[in-house]
């Protein structure tokens, strides 16, 4: 057994050049865990509770056609009172700019943003909310999956060149304009949905039309199309060898959105299989792995889908809490303040024993193993392996599905 380091989680690691807390490699991994909030989730009592629960990151969508309803005119009153408050809470809001406007085009595309007037509009609107919410924790995101028809427009193919021409088209007017408007912002790009081959091929067509050159901060992911977060680690290292080779290799990845269902989706996404009578525990496994592995692989924050929602989120329909509810709850007890050091390796790839540490100089270990890649969630096989860490006597531990905590210092 011998262990390895993660290099990009190292405490040398300064902050990213827009100074955002969240996009810093070397933070806590209490700071990088997210929510998504709907419509009916943004409000005063939501965002106290998620907060409450340890949340340090809230996504909401900016619709453009809600705030210009007159061309030079925004009205941002649907978000000045909760994006007070998730301040005062000490929460980062990631803020999707989104939708397109009749005023700008008049197109029957069903999503996107076309024409040169279009991406006009969008980047005043855009410029607008930086400048509103300047001096705020926030990240600004360009779109919702756009690589794909359900959100950029309905007449084109999934991940084709002309999706990402037109994207990198908006990408490229917009950033500029906030960065004038409010020095400093942090905006993401990419939103792509889905890691597998067609996503990957789409984000380099971006990379090729320059949005690395546009003024973003980061590139954002949501790792939909495997069954569990161990697989993320593929799409992560695949785009962060794309980054690599479009010359952005310092470039943040993050996950601005995953999660997964109790139930099989319409669509299939979000849900892993396995024994329908464990789908509850499964996605709370899931979701500290998915914090856990998303953050080994140099990813600097994840936004779990969803708040409220009957397939991917934390309640009942009667209100009552999930599992996931309570792993929120013990991932924060047991590591908000500690950062991932390195993880050891033992004779299966499919074992995670991670050592984690924090700046009082405690040491914990957090460790899981899962089924193989492709497989469902009960297809592990629960084990023992003898665990050494520095010069300490090597100790049993049994691996299954939870992660489990030991306090090694």
């Amino acid at each position: 057994m011998k262990e390895t380091s993660d290099a990009s989680q190292s405490r040398d690691t300064r902050s990213n050049a827009s100074g955002n807390i969240v996009l810093d490699a070397a933070c806590r991994i209490g700071e990088g865990i997210g929510i998504q909030l709907k419509a009916d989730g943004w409000n005063i009592e939501t965002l106290d509770k998620v907060s409450g629960l340890g949340f340090k990151i809230v996504r909401r969508g900016f619709y453009w056609d809600a705030v210009e309803r007159e061309k030079g005119a925004y009205d941002f009153s649907g978000f000045d009172v909760q994006m007070a408050h998730a301040s005062k809470l000490g929460l980062t809001v990631v803020g999707c700019l989104f939708g397109g406007n009749s005023l700008y085009e008049k197109n029957t595309h069903g999503g996107g943003v076309l024409t040169e007037d279009g991406r006009s509009g969008f980047a005043h609107f855009a410029a607008a909310a930086a400048e509103r919410y300047a001096g705020q924790p926030v990240v600004w995101e360009i779109w919702n999956e756009p690589n794909v028809r359900t959100f950029w427009r309905k007449d084109g193919l999934h991940n084709t060149p002309e999706y990402a021409k037109e994207y990198s088209g908006l990408v490229n007017a917009v950033v500029p304009e906030m960065v004038k408007a409010a020095p400093g912002c942090t905006v993401v790009a990419g939103s792509v949905s889905n890691y597998w081959q067609p996503s990957y091929e789409w984000t380099e067509y971006c990379f090729r039309n320059g949005v690395l050159n546009s003024g973003i901060s980061g590139w954002s992911v949501h790792p939909y199309g495997v069954r569990t977060p161990e697989e993320h680690a593929v799409g992560h290292e695949i785009t962060r060898g794309l980054l690599v080779k479009y010359g952005a290799p310092d470039m943040p990845i993050v996950n601005t959105e995953r999660g997964y269902s109790v139930s099989e989706t319409q669509t299939g996404e979000g849900w892993s299989g396995g024994r329908t009578d464990m789908t509850r525990q499964y996605q709370a496994w899931h979701f500290a792995r998915q914090i856990l592995m998303d953050r080994l692989c140099g990813v600097r924050f994840s936004v779990w889908y969803e708040w409220g929602g009957n397939e991917f989120g934390f309640f009942e329909s009667d209100g009552s809490e999930r599992p996931v509810a309570n792993m929120m709850r013990k991932v924060c007890g047991e590591l908000a303040e500690f950062r991932i050091e390195k993880r050891i390796e033992t004779e299966s790839d499919m074992d995670y024993i991670i050592i984690v540490g924090s700046d009082k100089g405690e040491r914990k270990l957090v460790a899981w193993t899962s089924p193989p890649y492709g497989g469902a969630p009960d297809e592990f096989s629960p084990h023992s392996v003898s665990v050494r860490t520095d010069d300490r006597e090597p100790f049993s531990l049994d691996l299954g599905g939870a992660p489990v905590f030991v306090k090694i210092d």
